[in-house]
This record gives structure tokens, sequence and C-alpha cells, in this order.
């Protein structure tokens, strides 16, 4: 794109000046003399130079066969985030006379938007697929926001490409500009081009032009914006811990290149083994190469082959892997749902492809199988301080006790409580004392720290595991009301 400028300095504008020269001589008259002509000097301004142009190209690097069909347009962006398609704008009447090019032919005489590339067909090959606008100076004004947009023909299996660009600022000789990448793909094929990336420019001569270009000498590639899918599916919805699930995952290439080392990152369900021989893949019918590494719940699957690609893409082989998964006890406690994610490079422009997560829940039923246990125990007042309540040791009802989890519990007329579905392993409690004001920790001589106000406990699967809390009277001489109460409220 370009500025078309107006009240250039007369002495700042470089002229071009074109003339052409020709002999010839009159056959009616042989032996005459050769005539000279010379042709009137043409001037012109500057002040509408386009140099360079922006150029669309194929993912692989290479121009197009044939430009019929793709179309080149500039819109105004609009929306909250700048990145929704307005009207196409409106830009200057332009003939031959008013752009020139320096180098280059301009290849849209009229201005047009949008510019049809396959007028550039019957160009120099270095000029094919090239496209550029003229625009006026306060089109160009800081704040400013385009979107080109680039249309293939749709029997070419390529799909559009939207760039935003934002002016920043225009000072002197330099434009600063914003350009975006809306759909993903990178501004160039050189992998350290962003998606997005703030460029300045120099002007053309004499401060006349601005050309928007994009890194990699201007030139923009097509190709497929998503290129890889990924889905997942399991031979059931419903299981039990001591069960079985058999997943398959299918990996379709959808460009019109191959695809380089593609990985599948899987994440099982809580509760989910691998059952790391029962892995297959292939790709179409061929059994396919594939490195699968297991790190927990956390799987890796890397095909060591590419992925066939070709045109059209619909028949490209599909890749797919089946392996088989154990249904542990822990299952219970998890959501059944499993995540799965691919990615990989395309063979002809390296991009970075990917897709997901796709999800499978996976319902999970108790079963007869379980290693989930229950957490009992008491708080009572230990009047022989050896840990054990005897008859006449009555429960002290409403005391707190926390759980390592955070879980709060608080027993019951009795001094009981009990936790039902608890995973195996070593558990805490603790004793809030604040709940049962006038007592404290009972002393045990056979027990190492009884006074502390925490107990362990051990729960072996499906098992059942005590924590009991004694405590005694912080003075020794219990007003009757207390006597009273813990008389009848335990034995």
């Amino acid at each position: 794109m370009a500025i078309a400028q107006t009240g250039v300095d007369e002495n700042e504008i470089t002229r071009l000046f074109n003339e052409a020269a020709a002999i010839y001589s009159d056959q009616d008259n042989p032996g005459s003399p050769p005539l000279n002509a010379i042709s009137n000097t043409v001037e012109t301004n500057s002040d509408r130079l386009v140099d360079p142009f922006g150029r669309i190209i194929g993912c692989d690097g290479n121009v197009f066969d044939s430009y019929e069909g793709f179309t080149v347009g500039l819109y105004e962006a609009t929306g909250v985030t700048g990145s929704d398609l307005g009207p196409l704008v409106t830009l200057p009447n332009a003939s031959a006379a008013d752009i020139i090019s320096l180098g280059n032919q301009n290849v849209n005489a009229n201005n047009d938007n949008p510019f049809s590339l396959g007028l550039t067909d019957g160009l120099d090959p270095s000029q094919r697929g090239q496209f550029n606008f003229l625009l006026t100076p306060d089109q160009v004004t800081p704040g400013s926001a385009y979107i080109i947009v680039i249309s293939p023909p749709p029997e070419s299996f390529l799909d559009a490409r939207r760039i935003r660009i934002s002016i920043i600022a225009l000072q002197g000789d330099q434009l600063s500009y914003l350009a975006t990448s809306l759909d993903g793909l990178p501004l160039g094929l050189d992998n350290t081009v962003p998606v997005g990336q703030q460029l300045t420019l120099e002007q053309g001569q004499n401060t006349a032009v601005v050309v928007f270009a994009f890194p990699g000498n201007a030139d923009i590639p097509v190709c497929q914006s998503q290129s890889i899918r990924i889905e997942k599916t399991a031979d059931r919805v419903t299981t039990e811990p001591g069960g079985f699930v058999i997943y398959r995952l299918n990996v379709t290439n959808l460009s019109t290149t191959t695809l380089n080392n593609v990985e599948i990152s899987d994440r099982l369900p809580f509760g989910f083994t691998l059952l790391e021989d029962s892995v297959q893949a292939v790709i179409g019918d061929q059994p396919a190469d594939l490195t699968t590494t297991a790190d927990g719940r956390n799987i890796t699957f890397r095909f060591n082959e590419g992925l066939p690609g070709g045109t059209p893409p619909s028949n490209n082989p599909l890749a797919r892997i089946v392996y088989a998964t154990e249904v542990t006890p822990d299952a219970i406690r998890g959501d059944g749902r499993n995540f799965a994610l691919a990615s990989g490079g395309r063979a002809d422009s390296n991009f970075v492809v990917n897709d997901g997560p796709v999800v499978f829940r996976v319902n999970i039923r108790e079963g007869l199988l379980s290693d989930l246990g229950t957490l009992i125990g008491r708080v009572f007042v230990d009047k022989n301080f050896d840990g054990e309540q005897q008859y006449g040791e009555p429960g002290v009802p409403n005391a707190v006790v926390f759980l390592q989890n955070g879980n709060r519990i608080v027993t019951d007329r009795d001094g009981l409580f009990s936790v039902a579905n608890v995973r195996p392993g070593w558990h805490v409690g603790v004793l809030d004392l604040t709940s049962v004001p006038g007592y404290t920790m009972a002393p045990n001589p056979y027990v190492l720290r009884s006074e502390t106000q925490s107990r362990e406990a051990r729960l072996e699967p499906g098992g059942l595991a005590r924590m009991n809390f004694a405590v005694t009277p912080v003075a020794e001489d219990l007003t009757k009301d207390q006597g009273e109460k813990l008389d009848g409220g335990g034995k």
C-alpha cells in the first residue's frame, strides 16, 4: 500500500524523463538518408511511487502455477477488538500514470479493491502474485486499522488469510505499524516470524510514499489454516474398578503436504493405567512405527514417520492409535475425563500445526472392588491416663477434629465420629481444643508425646482405622454441672 501525497514542495520533487528515439528509412525512395524521430519528453512527479509490492506465495515458498481466482482485498477493521471485517476501503482513483514503480511494474494500475491476482499471470515471473494499493494520507493516520483478506479459489484446497494492519505512528520519513495474523499462521515462512510483529518502514523517495510490507520480502504464504485434526473415542462409556477401557485416537492430515514429527499428548483419567503392550498404530492400512512414553498418567505417542499429504487432502490416509487401560480402584475418586492433543510440522513451510484438546469421559461405577476405607474415632475423658476408654469415661460431644485435607468433623453426643470413603494410607487428625473448653490433652506415660493435639492412623485398602483423642479437665475439681453432664454423656 502506498500513500498518495499532495502539497509536496516542488523543489523536493524528483522528475522522471522518458525519451524515445527511432530511426527508419523510406522504402519508396531507396537510398534516401535515414530519418530520425524523438518522442516528446514526459515529466512526472515521484510522489506516487509504489515499490515494493506484497506477494502471495504457497507454503513451499514458491509462486503458484496460476493466480486465476485469487483476490486480495483491503477492508476496514471494526469491532471491539478491531478484528471484525468491515466494508471495503474506498481507494482513490488511479491510472498507470498516477502510480509509477521504480524497478517494478505497477500491478494494480486502476487501484482496484479487491484486486484480482489473475491479472499478474502474464507478467514477468518475478512479479506474478504481487499486489499493491494506493491510499490517501488521511487513510494512514495513527489509529487507523485495516484487514487484508487474501481469498484463494475454492478448488485450490487453500484457506483465506486475514492480516490486520494497525497504524502506530507516521513521523518524518518513517511509518510504524503492527501487523497481526488473525488466522494463527505466521506472517512469513521464516520460523522466527511471529503471528504479530511491529514494523517500521522507510517511506519512498522524498518522503512521498509509504509501503506496507511484511517480513521475508513482503511474501505472504497461503496454505491450510488447520492442517491436523485429532479425534478420541473409547469402546465404552461406563466402567468400574477392575475393568478395562480401550481408547482409539484418529489423527487426520488436512494439508496438501507431509506432516513430520507428529506427536500426541494423552492424559489418562485418574486411576487409569496404560497397558503398554497393547499399543498399536497404523497409517492407512499399513502398520506405523510408533514410540510410546509413559510418565504416570501422561502418555506421549510419537510417529517415527511422516503422515502423507497431497491433493486433495481428503485422500490423505488416516493415522490411528489403539491402546488399552486398566481401571484401578483410584478411578472412583476421578472424573473419568481423558484429554488428548496433537502437534506436528508441515514439511513445506515447517509451520507448527496442532489441534485439541479433545475430551472423552468414561463414567465410573464403584462396583465390588474398592480400596476406600473408613476412619473412626472418639474424643473422651481419660480418667486413668492409659489412652483407652473404659466404663465410666464419658465421651465429649461437639468436639471438632480437623483432618490433614482440611475436612472438619464434629463428634456426636457420645463423642464419636466417623468418615467413610477415605483413601488408604497415613492420615492425621488434630483436635481443636477451643471446641472443648475446660479440657486439655490427657498425658499417657505409655505413649510418646501423647500431650500433642494430633493423632496419626494408617488406613489399609478397604480397611478400618481408629483415631482417638483422650482429654482431661484442666482443673481436677469439676463443677457439679460439668460432672452431671459428663456422667450422662457416655459410658
